[in-house]
Formats: C-alpha cells, sequence, structure tokens
C-alpha cells in the first residue's frame, strides 16, 4: 500500500518535497514596504504550499536554539501559523476570561520563536524584512490583536477564530506564493536536523524502508494526513507513539521503517485524493490507477452518481458498463487500458489516527465487471412501471436503509445504526459474488414496513414534478426495492426480473401481488368508509401472516368487485383474472407465516404488482384512473 502511494505521488503530485506541505490559510495580513500592517483579508480556507516540520524536527527545535544561544521553550512553524501564535490570540469565555491560561502561555513562546524564525530568515531573505520589522513593533502587533479581537466578537460562521491560519502578504501576493524564503527554509532544516542528529547519542542506522525496499534511515515519525477532515490538527496514517506498538527493542518509527521522503510523499498522495474522495457513511473512499486511462473508462464516481450522463454519453452507469465490457471484448479497448490496475483505500479518522477501513486492488476490465453487476442487481422497474427507475448511487443506497434523517439530528448520530454497513456495500459494489448483508434487509424492512403503513409509501407514488422532496421519497423506495433484488439475486438460486414477475416461484412474493390487487380493487369501490386506508390497516399483519388476513380480504373483495362489474366490467374482468393468476400460483393456500426474508419478498411482489397496475391505467379506458398519476 505505501509503495503505490508514493508511486502515486511521483507521477500525479507535482512538488512533493520534505520540509514542505499545503496548509488550509483563512487569513492573510496586509504588510507594507515600510513595516506596518494595514489590512485583514479573508481567504476562505485556500491551499497553499507552507513550509512543514515533521514531530522529532519540532521536538527538538527548542533543543537547538538553546544550544546555539537562544532562550526558547516552544518550537512554531515559519511563514504561517494561528492567530493564536502569531498574534497572541487567546480564545475567550463570554465573560472575556482566557479559556486556556495553559495553553496560552505556551502560544505565547511559540510567538516567541516565531518572531527568531522571522528574524533569521529575514537576515538574508530581504523581502521578508517588512514583516519581521512589523511583528517587532509592539505597539502595531497591539492595535492589530485588537482588530482581530474584534474579528473575533462577530456572529455567524465567517467570524475569526484563534486556531484559524494566517500568513502575511506583501507587494500584491501571498508570502507563501514566493519562491525566495524556500532556499532558506531548506538550509535551516538541513542546518538543525544534522545539529540534532549530532546530539542524539541514540541515533538509529539504515533499515529497509516499507515503502521502497531500499535501505535508509527510518523516519522516527511521520507528517499527519490533514485533508481527511474532523480534526485541523491531522491524522497519523503510520504512527507507533504508544509502548504496546513497539517491540524488540524498536522505537517508533524504527518499528516499520519508512524513509523520510517516502512518508512525505505517501501523506502528499493522500491529501491528494481525499480532496475527490467519496464519502460512504463516515468512510472516505479514494480510488486510483497505476497509469492514466481516459475518463470515460473510469466508473468509480458513477458508482455514487449512476445517472450523471455528460455530453454525448449513455444514460446511466449500468449503459457505460456494458458498452464498455463489450468493446473489451471485441478488442476496441487496448489491453494496456483493459489492464491497468486499480488500487482502492477506505477511510476514516479515529482518535488522531487514520483508520484504514478497506484496501482493494485489481484491473480495470474486473472492476467495470463489479460495477456492470452491481447496477443490474439494483435495476427496478419505476412505480408508473413505464421504465427502469433511476439506480442509486452508494451513499443514497445506505441512507435509505432507514427513515430520513430530521433537521435536528447530527449526521453522525444519523449514520450510526448502518455504519456497520457501509464496508460490506463497498465491498459488494467491486465483487459479484459478495452478497447483501442479511442486517440490512432487516433495517430496512423495518422502515420499510413503517412507511407502508403511516401512508408515506401511497403519498411518494404521488410524486409532483419538480418537487425535490417528493423525488427523494420515491428515490428511497427505488433504492429500497432496488436492494431487496439484489440480495436475493446474490443468494443465487431463481434470479428476479425488474418489472412484475407472474412466474414467481415464492408464495411470499404471490402474496404481496394479491395484497396489491385486493387494495386497488378496494380503491376502485365507491365505498368510501370501506377503501381509507386499507393498505396501512392491514399491510404489516398481512406480510407476516397472510393466511390470516389475505383470505379474509379476498372475501370480502367480492362484494367490491361486483359494484365495478357493473360499473367498469373491463376492469373488473382483468382484477378478477390477475387474482385467478395470484391464487393459481399460490397452489389456492396461503402460508400461515412469513419470516423476514420472505416478508422482503412480499414488498416486492407487492411493489412490482403496483408497478404494472399503474402500467396498465392509461391503456385502459374503463379504469377511471388518474391520468396524471
Amino acid at each position: 500500500m505505501l509503495g503505490q502511494l508514493v508511486e502515486y505521488a511521483n507521477r500525479k503530485v507535482s512538488g512533493v518535497e520534505t520540509g514542505f506541505t499545503t496548509k488550509e490559510i483563512r487569513w492573510l495580513v496586509g504588510v507594507s514596504q515600510d513595516g506596518r500592517f494595514t489590512e485583514l483579508i479573508a481567504l476562505d480556507n485556500q491551499r497553499k504550499t507552507c513550509p512543514d516540520l515533521a514531530q522529532p524536527e519540532m521536538v527538538g527545535m527548542p533543543k537547538v536554539f538553546r544550544s546555539l544561544g537562544h532562550s526558547i521553550e516552544q518550537a512554531s512553524h515559519f511563514l504561517a501559523d494561528t492567530c493564536a501564535v502569531i498574534f497572541k490570540l487567546p480564545e475567550l469565555d463570554r465573560s472575556g476570561s482566557i479559556k486556556k491560561p495553559d495553553e496560552h502561555q505556551k502560544n505565547l513562546q511559540k510567538h516567541q520563536t516565531f518572531r527568531l524564525l522571522m528574524q533569521l530568515a529575514s537576515e538574508e531573505v530581504a523581502s521578508l524584512r517588512p514583516i519581521y520589522q512589523a511583528l517587532s513593533d509592539e505597539a502595531q502587533l497591539e492595535a492589530f490583536y485588537q482588530r482581530l479581537l474584534l474579528e473575533t466578537q462577530k456572529p455567524g460562521k465567517d467570524k475569526l477564530r484563534p486556531t484559524d491560519k494566517i500568513s502575511f502578504y506583501l507587494d500584491r501576493q501571498c508570502v507563501l506564493d514566493t519562491l525566495e524564503w524556500r532556499d532558506w527554509w531548506r538550509n535551516f532544516r538541513t542546518k538543525i536536523s544534522v545539529k540534532s542528529q549530532l546530539e542524539d547519542e541514540a541515533s538509529t542506522g539504515k533499515m529497509l524502508s516499507l515503502a521502497t525496499g531500499e535501505l535508509a534511515e527510518p523516519a522516527p515519525t511521520h507528517p499527519k494526513v490533514m485533508n481527511l477532515g474532523g480534526s485541523a490538527f491531522g491524522f497519523a496514517f503510520v504512527t507507533y507513539d504508544k509502548e504496546a506498538f513497539e517491540s524488540y527493542g524498536l522505537s517508533q518509527g524504527e518499528n516499520g521503517a519508512v524513509d523520510q521522503i517516502s512518508a512525505t510523499a505517501y501523506r502528499a498522495a493522500l491529501d491528494n485524493m481525499l480532496g475527490d474522495a467519496r464519502q460512504l457513511g463516515e468512510m472516505k473512499i479514494a480510488l486510483w490507477y497505476d497509469r492514466e486511462i481516459p475518463s470515460e473508462n473510469d466508473f468509480f464516481d458513477r458508482l455514487w452518481e449512476p445517472e450523471s450522463a455528460e455530453a454525448g454519453a449513455e444514460a446511466n452507469a449500468l449503459d457505460r458498463a456494458q458498452k464498455l465490457l463489450n468493446a473489451i471484448r471485441t478488442g476496441e479497448v487496448p489491453p494496456r487500458v483493459s489492464q491497468s490496475h486499480f488500487y482502492a483505500i477506505a477511510m476514516s479518522g479515529a482518535a488522531g489516527r487514520v483508520m484504514v477501513r478497506d484496501w482493494q486492488t485489481g484491473n480495470l476490465e474486473d472492476f467495470v465487471k463489479g460495477v456492470e453487476a452491481w447496477f443490474s442487481d439494483l435495476q427496478i422497474v419505476n412505480s408508473r412501471g413505464s421504465k427502469k427507475a433511476k439506480l442509486p448511487g452508494l451513499n443514497r443506497l445506505l441512507m435509505s436503509l432507514q427513515r430520513p434523517k430530521s433537521p435536528e439530528q447530527k449526521l453522525d448520530d444519523y449514520i450510526k445504526p448502518v455504519k456497520m454497513l457501509q464496508i460490506p456495500f463497498w465491498r459488494a459494489a467491486l465483487n459479484p459474488s459478495l452478497p447483501i448483508p442479511y442486517a440490512a434487509v432487516a433495517k430496512l424492512m423495518e422502515s420499510h414496513t413503517a412507511s407502508v403503513m403511516k401512508g408515506e409509501f401511497d403519498q411518494a407514488l404521488k410524486v409532483k414534478q419538480g418537487n425535490e422532496a417528493d423525488a427523494a421519497s420515491l428515490g428511497r423506495i427505488y433504492a429500497r426495492m432496488g436492494l431487496l433484488k439484489s440480495y436475493h439475486n446474490r443468494k443465487g438460486g431463481y434470479q428476479m426480473t425488474p418489472a412484475l414477475d407472474p412466474q414467481h416461484p415464492s408464495k411470499a412474493y404471490q402474496c404481496g401481488r394479491l395484497m396489491c390487487l385486493l387494495a386497488q380493487i378496494q380503491d376502485t369501490s365507491s365505498d368510501a368508509d370501506i377503501n381509507a386506508g386499507v393498505v396501512q390497516r392491514y399491510y404489516g399483519a398481512a406480510s407476516s401472516t397472510p393466511a390470516l388476513v389475505l383470505g379474509r380480504l379476498t372475501r370480502l373483495s367480492q362484494h367490491h368487485l361486483s359494484k365495478i362489474q357493473r360499473d367498469k366490467p373491463g376492469l373488473a374482468f382483468w382484477l378478477n383474472s390477475q387474482i385467478a393468476e395470484v391464487w393459481n400460483a399460490l397452489d389456492k393456500s396461503l402460508p400461515k407465516t412469513l419470516t423476514l426474508e420472505e416478508q422482503s419478498l412480499f414488498a416486492l411482489g407487492y411493489y412490482q404488482q403496483m408497478a404494472f397496475n399503474r402500467s396498465k391505467r392509461s391503456g385502459d379506458p374503463e379504469s377511471g384512473q388518474d391520468q396524471a398519476d
């Protein structure tokens, strides 16, 4: 894994160099040529290349400076740091008192180090002298401190915070974008590194790097991944900061040796990929290839947005996957592309560390086969029975397992009941031989049955064109029905079709069909007091104990059918023929109880029969149904 990340960095990330990293800069301070602070500029967290020190360099900096005659207690960064460090801005409570006095004292010490770094740099880099001059003027520093303090008191998310990173704006450009300081920084790092090594009697020898396989000095600690989200301090990808992680007398990074250059490279690769990573539950997933491939052959984003068609592209991911696989089989796609290898990593943050949730590798052809099988299994007829429903993306599929998130609910709390399914879903999307977990069906059926009995299911079917809330509700139904179909198809045996299957051998499926037909009969009846809420009243019991409910509803339906026969004989004939077909498939006997798995077949039978019924409405002049539905 580390080797592939380093290879990606060397191929895709420009300017990967130890001692530099990208950071999100929230503010810039304008500095005039005569050394005065002039303005505060909001950047909205722009990413800038910044000087960077590894953890051992940060730890060793005060010791090195003291050996050179400087009275320094805390390390700091160079050119860019927090407002708390550069301008001594504390975090205040509502009464105006400092929230964390000990932390503020450390930041004051870091400020002295920051000023010392600016002093040393300005002695050799003339363009930095106005910045050091302004920082050395206590009156100016105090005046700008007061200005920043006012910014912290503004309402809303745009207010300044002491932890925001800040740098300088000089000669109409951000100082971080200039090149003059970089050679000084390289030389400075070399000096303090050499000084630290000479003073470190326990300096380690060379070891085989896990990233390159070559002999190298192992980095004691590695730079942190910054783009995973959830922490401004980043996450360690490789770390041995506890005694329990060490063995055989080895210390820190010696336990899994990676040279400093490779550690910087893999961190740069992860930060670069995380910018385009996809969210699934609480995970971020990044995927890349070992070579450049045409963008139309990359299906990673399509797993989240299967219906996102670009100009000239097929309507959805399934169509595109089938076309590409055919092109591979006929030789239209060169082996160089079809045999490209992909690497996929799923990550989340946990207690300051990167938690690698999953690691997948394979070739492009197998990846596309997995995508094709995934969406083929999920394909289901739409609610009108007129065409295939829109395919659900991975995240929508995971969220469809439970009821919609309420506005006041936190996302972390909302996904907690289903987050154990994020990895099985991801793996199943790549591997057609893997099943849909039974736990997903159990969670889905709980939510689906509740939505039917509360009338939400029927309400969603009355979708209004252009209404986003209605479209989301309908999309949730499609995702649920598609997932149930996928579950049964991946178990093996009888393969379900997207639309109604009158020959389906499951009695549970046929019971769902019967429930739908009986509901339509009562819905069509003129007796308003009877037809109100028949599905809501009986669906739950019918799906678990069909013999107890469906037999009685069938007998009651004869009265309503006789009324339909008088008013709409064509519709009555069609309904009678459908019911006869179902009873024939049931062998004229209803099961007493249904398991949860069978209840999912009941749900599919109900839905597919409903879609079939609605497809017939516009073609039946006697149906009397709403043509706009």
